[in-house]
Protein backbone atom coordinates (compact mmCIF):
# COMPACT_ATOMS: atom_id res chain seq x y z
CA UNK A 1 0.00 0.00 0.00
CA UNK A 2 3.38 2.44 0.83
CA UNK A 3 3.98 1.88 -2.29
CA UNK A 4 0.88 2.73 -4.34
CA UNK A 5 0.67 5.56 -2.26
CA UNK A 6 4.61 6.44 -3.52
CA UNK A 7 4.24 5.81 -6.93
CA UNK A 8 0.99 8.43 -6.56
CA UNK A 9 2.53 11.14 -5.24
CA UNK A 10 5.38 10.99 -7.32
CA UNK A 11 3.51 12.21 -10.24
CA UNK A 12 1.75 15.15 -9.35
CA UNK A 13 -0.16 15.88 -11.96
CA UNK A 14 -1.11 12.71 -12.91
CA UNK A 15 -2.26 12.24 -8.96
CA UNK A 16 -4.30 15.12 -9.54
CA UNK A 17 -6.51 13.61 -12.19
CA UNK A 18 -6.77 10.71 -10.68
CA UNK A 19 -8.54 12.17 -8.13
CA UNK A 20 -10.97 14.13 -9.74
CA UNK A 21 -11.98 11.02 -11.80
CA UNK A 22 -12.26 8.97 -8.82
CA UNK A 23 -14.55 12.00 -7.15
CA UNK A 24 -17.06 12.08 -10.22
CA UNK A 25 -16.90 8.25 -10.14
CA UNK A 26 -17.89 8.21 -6.70
CA UNK A 27 -20.66 11.03 -7.15
CA UNK A 28 -21.85 9.43 -10.41
CA UNK A 29 -22.19 6.07 -8.09
CA UNK A 30 -24.51 7.83 -5.92
CA UNK A 31 -26.74 8.27 -9.11
CA UNK A 32 -28.32 4.63 -8.81
CA UNK A 33 -29.31 4.66 -5.39
CA UNK A 34 -30.41 8.07 -5.64
CA UNK A 35 -32.81 6.58 -8.99
CA UNK A 36 -33.94 3.75 -6.79
CA UNK A 37 -35.27 6.30 -3.74
CA UNK A 38 -37.52 8.32 -6.68
CA UNK A 39 -38.67 5.41 -8.25
CA UNK A 40 -39.55 4.45 -5.34
CA UNK A 41 -41.01 7.92 -3.39
CA UNK A 42 -42.11 9.43 -6.65
CA UNK A 43 -43.61 6.89 -9.28
CA UNK A 44 -44.46 4.06 -7.40
CA UNK A 45 -47.12 6.19 -5.29
CA UNK A 46 -48.47 8.41 -8.11
CA UNK A 47 -47.24 6.21 -11.52
CA UNK A 48 -46.66 8.95 -13.49
CA UNK A 49 -44.49 6.89 -16.26
CA UNK A 50 -42.90 11.09 -17.53
CA UNK A 51 -41.46 10.64 -14.14
CA UNK A 52 -39.76 7.08 -14.95
CA UNK A 53 -38.82 8.24 -17.95
CA UNK A 54 -36.60 10.86 -16.62
CA UNK A 55 -35.63 8.86 -13.95
CA UNK A 56 -34.28 6.28 -16.25
CA UNK A 57 -32.88 8.57 -18.97
CA UNK A 58 -31.06 10.36 -15.77
CA UNK A 59 -29.13 7.08 -14.51
CA UNK A 60 -28.33 6.19 -17.71
CA UNK A 61 -26.30 8.80 -18.45
CA UNK A 62 -25.18 9.03 -15.14
CA UNK A 63 -23.93 5.12 -15.79
CA UNK A 64 -22.46 6.39 -19.11
CA UNK A 65 -20.27 9.26 -17.75
CA UNK A 66 -19.15 6.94 -14.80
CA UNK A 67 -18.29 4.28 -17.51
CA UNK A 68 -15.84 6.89 -19.28
CA UNK A 69 -14.53 8.15 -15.97
CA UNK A 70 -13.82 4.57 -15.26
CA UNK A 71 -12.10 3.80 -18.16
CA UNK A 72 -9.82 7.34 -18.51
CA UNK A 73 -8.91 6.52 -15.04
CA UNK A 74 -7.57 3.29 -15.68
CA UNK A 75 -5.71 4.77 -18.54
CA UNK A 76 -3.72 7.22 -16.23
CA UNK A 77 -3.21 4.42 -13.54
CA UNK A 78 -1.88 2.73 -16.76
CA UNK A 79 0.67 5.65 -17.12
CA UNK A 80 2.23 4.89 -14.04
CA UNK A 81 2.65 1.40 -13.37
CA UNK A 82 4.00 0.45 -16.81
CA UNK A 83 6.98 2.22 -16.99
CA UNK A 84 7.28 2.43 -13.12
CA UNK A 85 7.48 -1.24 -13.33
CA UNK A 86 9.94 -1.63 -16.39
CA UNK A 87 12.25 0.94 -14.95
CA UNK A 88 12.22 -1.14 -11.76
CA UNK A 89 12.85 -4.29 -13.71
CA UNK A 90 15.77 -2.93 -15.26
CA UNK A 91 17.23 -1.17 -12.18
CA UNK A 92 17.17 -4.49 -10.21
CA UNK A 93 18.90 -6.54 -13.17
CA UNK A 94 21.44 -3.82 -13.38
CA UNK A 95 21.99 -4.27 -9.91
CA UNK A 96 22.13 -8.24 -10.06
CA UNK A 97 24.34 -7.58 -12.71
CA UNK A 98 26.63 -5.08 -11.38
CA UNK A 99 26.94 -6.55 -7.84
CA UNK A 100 30.38 -7.35 -6.45
CA UNK A 101 31.02 -10.88 -6.83
CA UNK A 102 32.27 -12.01 -3.67
CA UNK A 103 28.99 -10.45 -2.29
CA UNK A 104 26.77 -12.47 -4.06
CA UNK A 105 29.35 -15.89 -3.09
CA UNK A 106 27.58 -15.54 0.33
CA UNK A 107 24.25 -15.30 -0.07
CA UNK A 108 21.98 -18.44 0.21
CA UNK A 109 21.30 -20.77 -3.19
CA UNK A 110 18.84 -19.69 -5.47
CA UNK A 111 17.71 -16.70 -3.39
CA UNK A 112 18.98 -14.17 -6.68
CA UNK A 113 16.42 -16.07 -8.97
CA UNK A 114 13.94 -15.61 -5.72
CA UNK A 115 14.89 -12.23 -5.52
CA UNK A 116 14.01 -11.47 -9.72
CA UNK A 117 10.95 -13.30 -9.42
CA UNK A 118 9.26 -11.34 -6.94
CA UNK A 119 9.15 -8.70 -9.67
CA UNK A 120 6.60 -10.84 -11.52
CA UNK A 121 4.32 -10.50 -8.07
CA UNK A 122 4.78 -6.88 -8.07
CA UNK A 123 3.92 -6.75 -11.73
CA UNK A 124 0.23 -8.86 -10.77
CA UNK A 125 -0.16 -6.42 -7.76
CA UNK A 126 0.84 -2.88 -8.71
CA UNK A 127 -1.67 -3.27 -11.67
CA UNK A 128 -3.78 -0.28 -13.13
CA UNK A 129 -7.22 -1.74 -11.77
CA UNK A 130 -5.68 -2.55 -8.03
CA UNK A 131 -4.60 1.05 -7.94
CA UNK A 132 -7.67 2.32 -8.76
CA UNK A 133 -9.23 0.22 -6.29
CA UNK A 134 -7.30 1.52 -3.43
CA UNK A 135 -8.26 5.52 -4.79
CA UNK A 136 -11.65 3.83 -3.84
CA UNK A 137 -10.46 3.44 -0.56
CA UNK A 138 -10.46 7.36 0.78
CA UNK A 139 -13.26 8.56 -1.56
CA UNK A 140 -15.92 5.56 0.30
CA UNK A 141 -16.02 8.57 3.22
CA UNK A 142 -17.86 11.14 0.89
CA UNK A 143 -20.92 7.91 0.54
CA UNK A 144 -20.94 8.06 4.39
CA UNK A 145 -21.43 12.16 4.00
CA UNK A 146 -24.17 11.48 1.67
CA UNK A 147 -25.84 9.00 3.69
CA UNK A 148 -25.88 11.65 6.35
CA UNK A 149 -28.68 13.84 3.96
CA UNK A 150 -30.53 10.63 4.80
CA UNK A 151 -29.71 9.85 8.30
CA UNK A 152 -27.23 10.97 10.74
CA UNK A 153 -27.59 8.09 12.74
CA UNK A 154 -27.47 5.65 10.05
CA UNK A 155 -24.75 7.16 8.75
CA UNK A 156 -22.82 7.17 11.73
CA UNK A 157 -23.05 3.23 12.24
CA UNK A 158 -21.77 2.77 8.61
CA UNK A 159 -19.07 4.40 9.73
CA UNK A 160 -18.29 2.31 12.40
CA UNK A 161 -18.85 -0.68 10.42
CA UNK A 162 -16.21 0.80 7.93
CA UNK A 163 -13.93 1.33 10.65
CA UNK A 164 -13.65 -2.43 12.12
CA UNK A 165 -13.45 -3.41 8.16
CA UNK A 166 -10.72 -1.36 7.58
CA UNK A 167 -9.08 -1.84 10.82
CA UNK A 168 -9.34 -5.52 9.86
CA UNK A 169 -7.55 -5.20 6.50
CA UNK A 170 -4.79 -3.48 7.96
CA UNK A 171 -4.49 -6.05 10.80
CA UNK A 172 -4.61 -9.06 8.02
CA UNK A 173 -1.95 -7.57 6.31
CA UNK A 174 0.31 -7.12 8.81
CA UNK A 175 -0.57 -11.09 10.14
CA UNK A 176 0.05 -12.11 6.94
CA UNK A 177 3.75 -10.24 6.77
CA UNK A 178 5.80 -13.60 8.36
CA UNK A 179 3.82 -16.18 6.68
CA UNK A 180 4.23 -14.82 3.65
CA UNK A 181 8.17 -14.26 4.28
CA UNK A 182 8.12 -18.12 5.74
CA UNK A 183 6.04 -19.41 2.49
CA UNK A 184 8.82 -17.57 0.48
CA UNK A 185 11.88 -19.25 1.89
CA UNK A 186 10.31 -22.49 1.61
CA UNK A 187 9.68 -21.73 -1.79
CA UNK A 188 13.33 -20.68 -2.68
CA UNK A 189 14.03 -23.96 -1.01
CA UNK A 190 11.98 -26.26 -3.13
CA UNK A 191 13.09 -24.31 -6.22
CA UNK A 192 16.93 -25.61 -4.87
CA UNK A 193 16.17 -28.95 -4.53
CA UNK A 194 14.33 -28.95 -7.89
CA UNK A 195 17.19 -27.36 -9.69
CA UNK A 196 20.02 -29.81 -8.20
CA UNK A 197 17.94 -32.95 -9.07
CA UNK A 198 17.75 -30.88 -12.98
CA UNK A 199 20.72 -29.92 -13.27
CA UNK A 200 22.27 -33.38 -11.65
CA UNK A 201 20.09 -35.36 -13.38
CA UNK A 202 23.53 -37.60 -14.05
CA UNK A 203 24.94 -37.80 -10.84
CA UNK A 204 21.23 -38.31 -9.17
CA UNK A 205 20.35 -41.44 -11.17
CA UNK A 206 24.20 -42.87 -11.26
CA UNK A 207 25.08 -42.73 -7.65
CA UNK A 208 21.15 -44.11 -6.76
CA UNK A 209 20.68 -40.22 -5.09
CA UNK A 210 17.17 -40.45 -5.81
CA UNK A 211 16.23 -40.93 -2.37
CA UNK A 212 17.76 -37.96 -0.50
CA UNK A 213 16.98 -35.91 -3.61
CA UNK A 214 13.16 -36.96 -2.80
CA UNK A 215 13.72 -36.29 0.69
CA UNK A 216 15.16 -32.83 0.53
CA UNK A 217 12.30 -32.04 -2.02
CA UNK A 218 9.56 -33.66 -0.30
CA UNK A 219 11.01 -31.77 3.57
CA UNK A 220 11.25 -28.33 1.39
CA UNK A 221 7.64 -28.98 -0.44
CA UNK A 222 5.87 -30.06 3.16
CA UNK A 223 7.32 -26.56 4.48
CA UNK A 224 6.11 -24.96 1.69
CA UNK A 225 2.23 -26.29 1.93
CA UNK A 226 2.51 -25.56 5.45
CA UNK A 227 3.25 -22.18 5.54
CA UNK A 228 0.11 -22.40 2.58
CA UNK A 229 -2.30 -23.84 4.25
CA UNK A 230 -1.60 -20.80 7.45
CA UNK A 231 -1.41 -18.00 4.91
CA UNK A 232 -4.58 -19.37 3.45
CA UNK A 233 -6.29 -19.77 6.88
CA UNK A 234 -5.12 -15.74 7.48
CA UNK A 235 -6.45 -14.87 4.40
CA UNK A 236 -9.58 -16.66 4.89
CA UNK A 237 -10.21 -15.39 8.35
CA UNK A 238 -9.23 -11.74 6.99
CA UNK A 239 -11.95 -12.22 4.31
CA UNK A 240 -14.85 -13.92 6.80
CA UNK A 241 -14.58 -10.94 9.03
CA UNK A 242 -14.79 -8.00 6.42
CA UNK A 243 -18.05 -10.36 4.60
CA UNK A 244 -19.42 -10.69 7.93
CA UNK A 245 -18.97 -7.15 8.86
CA UNK A 246 -21.01 -6.28 5.83
CA UNK A 247 -24.19 -8.47 5.89
CA UNK A 248 -23.94 -7.40 9.96
CA UNK A 249 -23.94 -3.54 9.10
CA UNK A 250 -26.93 -4.55 6.47
CA UNK A 251 -28.80 -6.08 9.15
CA UNK A 252 -28.45 -3.09 11.54
CA UNK A 253 -29.41 -0.58 8.93
CA UNK A 254 -32.41 -2.14 7.90
CA UNK A 255 -33.14 -3.00 12.19
CA UNK A 256 -32.56 0.77 12.98
CA UNK A 257 -33.93 1.71 9.69
CA UNK A 258 -36.99 0.46 10.13
CA UNK A 259 -37.71 1.59 13.38
CA UNK A 260 -37.04 5.31 11.90
CA UNK A 261 -39.31 4.59 9.01
CA UNK A 262 -42.31 3.10 11.49
CA UNK A 263 -41.60 7.00 12.91
CA UNK A 264 -41.77 8.22 10.18
CA UNK A 265 -38.55 9.53 10.68
CA UNK A 266 -37.26 7.85 7.06
CA UNK A 267 -39.10 6.59 3.97
CA UNK A 268 -39.42 3.22 2.64
CA UNK A 269 -37.11 4.84 -0.29
CA UNK A 270 -34.73 6.28 1.84
CA UNK A 271 -34.27 3.09 4.04
CA UNK A 272 -33.38 0.93 0.61
CA UNK A 273 -30.89 3.81 -0.11
CA UNK A 274 -28.99 4.28 2.90
CA UNK A 275 -28.68 0.31 2.63
CA UNK A 276 -27.31 0.69 -1.11
CA UNK A 277 -25.54 3.34 0.20
CA UNK A 278 -23.39 1.55 3.32
CA UNK A 279 -22.82 -1.66 0.96
CA UNK A 280 -21.02 0.52 -1.28
CA UNK A 281 -18.68 2.40 1.37
CA UNK A 282 -18.09 -0.66 2.02
CA UNK A 283 -16.98 -2.44 -1.31
CA UNK A 284 -13.81 -0.56 -1.97
CA UNK A 285 -12.56 -1.89 1.66
CA UNK A 286 -14.06 -5.43 1.22
CA UNK A 287 -12.10 -5.67 -2.13
CA UNK A 288 -8.33 -4.65 -0.86
CA UNK A 289 -8.95 -7.58 1.85
CA UNK A 290 -9.33 -9.62 -0.77
CA UNK A 291 -6.02 -8.61 -1.97
CA UNK A 292 -4.36 -8.80 1.24
CA UNK A 293 -1.96 -12.17 0.49
CA UNK A 294 -1.36 -10.50 -2.28
CA UNK A 295 -0.06 -7.06 -0.95
CA UNK A 296 1.79 -9.00 1.75
CA UNK A 297 3.76 -10.85 -1.09
CA UNK A 298 4.49 -7.47 -3.06
CA UNK A 299 5.71 -5.91 0.02
CA UNK A 300 8.58 -8.68 0.70
CA UNK A 301 9.42 -8.66 -2.89
CA UNK A 302 9.76 -4.99 -3.06
CA UNK A 303 12.11 -5.18 0.47
CA UNK A 304 14.52 -7.70 -1.37
CA UNK A 305 14.33 -6.00 -4.44
CA UNK A 306 15.77 -2.78 -2.39
CA UNK A 307 17.70 -4.69 -0.27
CA UNK A 308 19.21 -6.50 -3.86
CA UNK A 309 19.70 -2.09 -5.30
CA UNK A 310 22.20 -1.90 -1.92
CA UNK A 311 24.39 -4.72 -2.24
CA UNK A 312 27.66 -3.00 -3.12
CA UNK A 313 28.32 -2.80 -6.79
CA UNK A 314 31.66 -3.03 -8.78
CA UNK A 315 32.44 0.65 -9.67
CA UNK A 316 31.95 1.13 -13.12
CA UNK A 317 34.33 4.02 -13.51
CA UNK A 318 37.82 4.35 -13.53
CA UNK A 319 40.63 4.89 -15.67
CA UNK A 320 42.01 3.40 -19.13
CA UNK A 321 45.17 3.67 -20.06
CA UNK A 322 45.95 4.74 -23.43
CA UNK A 323 48.52 2.10 -23.73
CA UNK A 324 49.96 -0.93 -21.54
CA UNK A 325 52.90 -2.68 -21.54
CA UNK A 326 52.00 -5.81 -19.69
CA UNK A 327 53.66 -4.86 -16.13
CA UNK A 328 51.88 -6.58 -13.34
CA UNK A 329 52.68 -5.90 -9.97
CA UNK A 330 51.82 -7.55 -6.30
CA UNK A 331 52.71 -5.23 -3.33
CA UNK A 332 51.95 -7.26 -0.17
CA UNK A 333 49.18 -8.40 -1.39
CA UNK A 334 46.62 -10.40 1.80
CA UNK A 335 43.60 -12.18 -0.16
CA UNK A 336 41.04 -14.71 1.11
CA UNK A 337 38.09 -16.99 -0.09
CA UNK A 338 34.84 -14.66 0.12
CA UNK A 339 33.23 -14.67 3.55
CA UNK A 340 36.42 -17.03 5.01
CA UNK A 341 37.43 -16.12 8.48
CA UNK A 342 40.97 -16.63 7.90
CA UNK A 343 43.58 -15.29 4.79
CA UNK A 344 44.65 -17.87 2.10
CA UNK A 345 47.89 -16.07 1.70
CA UNK A 346 50.09 -13.18 3.09
CA UNK A 347 52.80 -10.82 2.47
CA UNK A 348 52.92 -11.98 -1.97
CA UNK A 349 55.36 -9.19 -3.56
CA UNK A 350 56.37 -9.84 -7.17
CA UNK A 351 56.67 -7.92 -10.34
CA UNK A 352 56.36 -9.66 -13.79
CA UNK A 353 57.38 -7.50 -16.84
CA UNK A 354 55.49 -7.83 -19.80
CA UNK A 355 56.42 -11.40 -21.87
CA UNK A 356 56.90 -12.90 -18.29
CA UNK A 357 54.99 -16.49 -17.25
CA UNK A 358 53.97 -16.79 -13.75
CA UNK A 359 53.28 -20.22 -13.09
CA UNK A 360 50.64 -20.98 -9.62
CA UNK A 361 50.29 -24.80 -7.99
CA UNK A 362 48.92 -25.64 -5.18
CA UNK A 363 46.29 -28.13 -3.71
CA UNK A 364 42.91 -27.94 -3.93
CA UNK A 365 41.60 -25.54 -1.89
CA UNK A 366 45.11 -23.56 -1.33
CA UNK A 367 43.63 -20.21 -3.47
CA UNK A 368 44.39 -20.85 -7.17
CA UNK A 369 41.19 -19.82 -8.42
CA UNK A 370 40.44 -17.39 -5.55
CA UNK A 371 43.60 -15.40 -7.34
CA UNK A 372 42.66 -15.86 -10.74
CA UNK A 373 39.07 -14.07 -9.66
CA UNK A 374 41.21 -11.29 -7.50
CA UNK A 375 43.29 -10.81 -10.91
CA UNK A 376 40.18 -10.51 -12.82
CA UNK A 377 38.61 -7.85 -10.21
CA UNK A 378 35.89 -10.13 -9.45
CA UNK A 379 36.66 -9.75 -5.64
CA UNK A 380 39.25 -7.78 -3.74
CA UNK A 381 42.58 -8.40 -1.69
CA UNK A 382 41.80 -8.04 2.30
CA UNK A 383 45.26 -5.79 2.03
CA UNK A 384 48.03 -4.73 -0.50
CA UNK A 385 48.11 -4.02 -4.05
CA UNK A 386 48.29 -5.09 -7.69
CA UNK A 387 49.60 -2.93 -10.05
CA UNK A 388 48.80 -2.54 -13.47
CA UNK A 389 51.69 -0.75 -15.14
CA UNK A 390 51.77 0.88 -11.98
CA UNK A 391 48.67 1.88 -11.65
CA UNK A 392 46.51 0.23 -8.66
CA UNK A 393 43.70 -2.29 -10.24
CA UNK A 394 40.84 -0.94 -7.97
CA UNK A 395 41.55 2.58 -10.07
CA UNK A 396 41.33 1.10 -13.36
CA UNK A 397 37.74 0.91 -15.09
CA UNK A 398 36.67 -2.84 -15.00
CA UNK A 399 35.23 -2.93 -18.14
CA UNK A 400 38.41 -1.30 -19.40
CA UNK A 401 40.94 -3.80 -17.67
CA UNK A 402 38.75 -7.06 -18.58
CA UNK A 403 39.60 -6.21 -22.31
CA UNK A 404 43.24 -6.84 -21.57
CA UNK A 405 42.98 -10.24 -20.02
CA UNK A 406 42.89 -13.43 -21.86
CA UNK A 407 40.92 -15.11 -19.09
CA UNK A 408 40.20 -18.78 -18.72
CA UNK A 409 38.45 -19.94 -15.75
CA UNK A 410 38.67 -23.40 -15.01
CA UNK A 411 35.15 -24.08 -15.05
CA UNK A 412 34.10 -22.15 -18.04
CA UNK A 413 30.44 -20.59 -18.02
CA UNK A 414 29.51 -19.77 -21.63
CA UNK A 415 26.90 -17.08 -22.23
CA UNK A 416 23.78 -18.77 -23.98
CA UNK A 417 23.60 -18.33 -27.73
CA UNK A 418 25.35 -19.91 -30.27
CA UNK A 419 29.14 -20.77 -30.42
CA UNK A 420 30.23 -17.33 -32.37
CA UNK A 421 28.43 -15.72 -30.53
CA UNK A 422 29.97 -16.54 -26.98
CA UNK A 423 33.60 -16.59 -28.77
CA UNK A 424 32.63 -13.14 -30.17
CA UNK A 425 31.39 -12.06 -26.34
CA UNK A 426 35.53 -11.49 -25.51
CA UNK A 427 35.90 -8.91 -28.59
CA UNK A 428 32.45 -8.05 -30.34
CA UNK A 429 33.96 -5.82 -32.67
CA UNK A 430 36.87 -8.68 -33.65
CA UNK A 431 37.44 -9.10 -37.35
CA UNK A 432 36.27 -12.71 -39.33
CA UNK A 433 39.75 -13.15 -40.04
CA UNK A 434 41.01 -12.88 -36.04
CA UNK A 435 37.78 -14.58 -35.05
CA UNK A 436 38.88 -18.02 -37.40
CA UNK A 437 42.80 -17.22 -36.10
CA UNK A 438 40.80 -17.72 -32.48
CA UNK A 439 38.80 -20.81 -33.65
CA UNK A 440 41.79 -22.31 -35.34
CA UNK A 441 44.77 -21.94 -32.23
CA UNK A 442 41.87 -23.11 -30.05
CA UNK A 443 41.73 -26.53 -32.16
CA UNK A 444 38.19 -26.21 -33.01
CA UNK A 445 38.35 -25.52 -36.44
CA UNK A 446 37.86 -29.23 -37.26
CA UNK A 447 35.20 -29.99 -34.68
CA UNK A 448 33.25 -27.41 -36.17
CA UNK A 449 33.77 -28.68 -39.62
CA UNK A 450 32.28 -31.93 -39.03
CA UNK A 451 29.33 -30.64 -36.30
CA UNK A 452 25.96 -30.08 -38.33
CA UNK A 453 25.42 -26.32 -37.32
CA UNK A 454 29.30 -25.07 -37.11
CA UNK A 455 29.52 -21.71 -35.51
CA UNK A 456 25.79 -21.40 -35.54
CA UNK A 457 25.88 -24.28 -32.79
CA UNK A 458 23.28 -23.48 -29.87
CA UNK A 459 24.54 -22.94 -26.48
CA UNK A 460 22.35 -23.10 -23.46
CA UNK A 461 22.07 -23.95 -19.73
CA UNK A 462 25.57 -21.91 -19.66
CA UNK A 463 27.27 -24.30 -22.11
CA UNK A 464 26.75 -27.69 -20.20
CA UNK A 465 24.54 -28.78 -23.50
CA UNK A 466 28.32 -29.19 -25.07
CA UNK A 467 30.76 -32.16 -24.15
CA UNK A 468 32.97 -30.65 -21.40
CA UNK A 469 36.07 -30.94 -23.81
CA UNK A 470 34.46 -28.75 -26.36
CA UNK A 471 33.14 -26.18 -23.96
CA UNK A 472 36.46 -25.93 -22.94
CA UNK A 473 38.05 -25.22 -26.08
CA UNK A 474 35.25 -22.66 -26.89
CA UNK A 475 36.14 -21.14 -23.70
CA UNK A 476 39.96 -21.12 -24.89
CA UNK A 477 38.98 -19.37 -28.20
CA UNK A 478 36.91 -16.86 -26.62
CA UNK A 479 40.03 -15.81 -24.17
CA UNK A 480 42.39 -15.81 -27.58
CA UNK A 481 39.22 -13.49 -29.28
CA UNK A 482 40.13 -10.65 -26.59
CA UNK A 483 43.90 -10.07 -27.86
CA UNK A 484 44.94 -8.54 -24.36
CA UNK A 485 48.38 -7.99 -22.90
CA UNK A 486 47.67 -10.18 -19.96
CA UNK A 487 46.66 -13.94 -19.94
CA UNK A 488 44.56 -15.54 -16.98
CA UNK A 489 44.59 -19.21 -17.32
CA UNK A 490 43.66 -21.79 -14.85
CA UNK A 491 43.82 -25.27 -15.21
CA UNK A 492 44.09 -24.60 -18.73
CA UNK A 493 44.80 -28.57 -20.07
CA UNK A 494 42.57 -30.51 -18.10
CA UNK A 495 39.60 -32.19 -19.52
CA UNK A 496 41.29 -31.83 -22.42
CA UNK A 497 43.02 -34.66 -25.03
CA UNK A 498 45.96 -34.64 -26.24
CA UNK A 499 44.89 -32.77 -29.61
CA UNK A 500 43.44 -30.04 -26.60
CA UNK A 501 46.60 -29.72 -23.95
CA UNK A 502 48.05 -29.29 -27.69
CA UNK A 503 46.47 -26.64 -28.86
CA UNK A 504 46.83 -25.20 -25.34
CA UNK A 505 50.83 -25.07 -25.41
CA UNK A 506 51.17 -23.39 -28.57
CA UNK A 507 48.35 -20.92 -27.65
CA UNK A 508 50.32 -19.81 -24.38
CA UNK A 509 53.63 -20.09 -26.33
CA UNK A 510 52.22 -17.80 -29.04
CA UNK A 511 50.88 -15.23 -26.57
CA UNK A 512 54.43 -15.28 -24.51
CA UNK A 513 56.00 -14.24 -27.69
CA UNK A 514 54.01 -11.51 -28.80
CA UNK A 515 54.76 -10.34 -25.52
CA UNK A 516 51.73 -10.95 -23.17
CA UNK A 517 52.53 -11.29 -19.56
CA UNK A 518 50.76 -14.90 -18.77
CA UNK A 519 49.62 -15.88 -15.26
CA UNK A 520 48.67 -19.47 -15.17
CA UNK A 521 47.51 -21.80 -12.28
CA UNK A 522 48.52 -25.58 -13.48
CA UNK A 523 49.93 -29.09 -11.99
CA UNK A 524 51.05 -29.70 -16.15
CA UNK A 525 54.66 -30.06 -16.20
CA UNK A 526 54.74 -28.85 -19.19
CA UNK A 527 53.11 -25.50 -18.51
CA UNK A 528 55.02 -25.07 -15.64
CA UNK A 529 58.29 -26.00 -17.23
CA UNK A 530 57.65 -22.91 -19.08
CA UNK A 531 57.46 -20.20 -16.49
CA UNK A 532 59.26 -17.18 -15.26
CA UNK A 533 58.35 -17.56 -11.96
CA UNK A 534 56.82 -20.28 -10.07
CA UNK A 535 54.84 -19.52 -7.11
CA UNK A 536 53.54 -22.18 -4.63
CA UNK A 537 50.51 -21.71 -2.98
CA UNK A 538 50.56 -24.65 -0.44
CA UNK A 539 53.08 -23.20 1.42
CA UNK A 540 51.56 -20.86 3.85
CA UNK A 541 50.62 -18.33 5.36
CA UNK A 542 53.56 -16.31 2.92
CA UNK A 543 53.79 -18.79 -0.34
CA UNK A 544 57.06 -19.90 -1.86
CA UNK A 545 58.19 -17.89 -4.56
CA UNK A 546 60.96 -18.85 -7.19
CA UNK A 547 62.40 -17.09 -10.18
CA UNK A 548 63.19 -15.27 -11.84
CA UNK A 549 63.78 -18.64 -14.32
CA UNK A 550 65.88 -18.28 -17.23
CA UNK A 551 64.98 -20.47 -20.91
CA UNK A 552 67.03 -20.65 -23.46
CA UNK A 553 63.85 -22.59 -25.27
CA UNK A 554 60.82 -21.72 -25.65
CA UNK A 555 58.18 -21.46 -22.84
CA UNK A 556 56.27 -24.68 -23.26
Amino acid sequence: MQELLRRLAAHPLVLTELLASTLFITLLGLASTLFVMLVLNRYVPYGVDATLVTLTTGVLLAVALEFGFREARIRLCGAITGPAEALRGESAFAALAQARVGVLDRLPPGLMQEVMRGLDVIDRVFTPANLCAALDVPFAILTILALVFLSPLLAAIALLFMAVSMGTVVMGERLLRDVVRKASEGETAAQAALDAAIHGADTLRIFNGGGRALKAWRNARSAVLDTRRRLGERQSLVQSITQTTAVLQGVVIITVGAVLAVKGDLSVGALIGANIMAARALGPINRMAGLAEMFARADLALRRIQDLMRLPREHQSGAALRSVSGRLEFVDVAFAHPGSSGPLAEHLSLRLEAGMVLAVSGPNGSGKTTLARLLMGLIEPIRGQILVDGVELRQLSMEWWRKQVCYLPQEPELLDGTIESAVRSANPDMDDASFNRALQSAGLRNWLDSSLDGINTPISKGGRNLALGVRRRVALARALAAGGRFAVFDEPTDSLDAEGRAAVYQAMNDLAQSGATIIVFSHDPLVIRGASWLLDLGIKPVPALTGPIRHEASHV
